[in-house]
């Protein structure tokens, strides 16, 4: 998965496409909750395709659309927009970045876990306004009636998230695969797939 500030990064730019979304706090809530599914199942991670509309990893768009067509909301928006995240996020790693997995062909965890947090923390830094951000985070309202995850859930990942983003980053170095170019470079790619999506419902 990609991890907060790549959600937020692609969020807000493809926010700037879509004017009515551009830095409102629903839409950019919506955007990092999929991943409260962790509040629930902590690293238990067999929810966590179903909470993510079957594109965890891969891309289901009809299961996008059926919920966007379903629930319209900017924070709904965002929600879309997380899962289309990770559905390119995951394959494309696996095809560019073969540095992170061993030589038996599995992905090295701890060393993918420290690759992204500390990339992700440097993308704070290079935010002017890295503040704003997480506070137009906290002030989208959480829904009561989402049909994946509970009030709870969705406002208790917040918290945690904006908590941890406000603090220091607790794997810092450098990056040598998932460094903050590839980030750049992915955000802008992966725009185009999301349109698509979005121009459909």
């Amino acid at each position: 998965m990609a991890y907060m500030m790549v959600h937020l990064l692609v969020a807000r730019r493809w926010a700037e496409r879509h004017a009515q979304y551009r830095d409102n706090p629903d839409f950019l809530y919506g955007a990092i909750s999929p991943d409260a599914i962790h509040v629930r199942d902590g690293n238990d991670k067999s929810h966590k395709n179903v909470i993510h509309l079957n594109n965890w990893g891969t891309f289901h768009e009809k299961d996008v659309l059926d919920y966007w067509r379903a629930r319209s909301s900017p924070f709904d928006v965002g929600y879309g927009v997380h899962v289309l995240t990770d559905a390119q996020w995951v394959p494309r790693y696996k095809k560019r970045l073969r540095g992170l997995f061993r030589e038996d062909g599995s992905l090295d965890i701890d060393f993918y876990f420290r690759e992204n947090i500390a990339t992700d923390f440097a993308l704070r830094d290079e935010l002017p306004d890295a503040e704003a951000l997480l506070g137009l985070v906290e002030r989208g309202k959480t829904p009561e009636d989402h049909p994946l995850l509970t009030a709870y859930e969705i406002s208790r990942w917040r918290e945690l998230m904006v908590e941890a983003y406000r603090g220091e980053c607790p794997k810092p170095g450098l990056s040598r695969f998932v460094t903050p170019a590839y980030v750049h470079e992915f955000v802008e790619d992966s725009l185009a797939l999301i349109d698509e999506v979005y121009g459909k419902i």
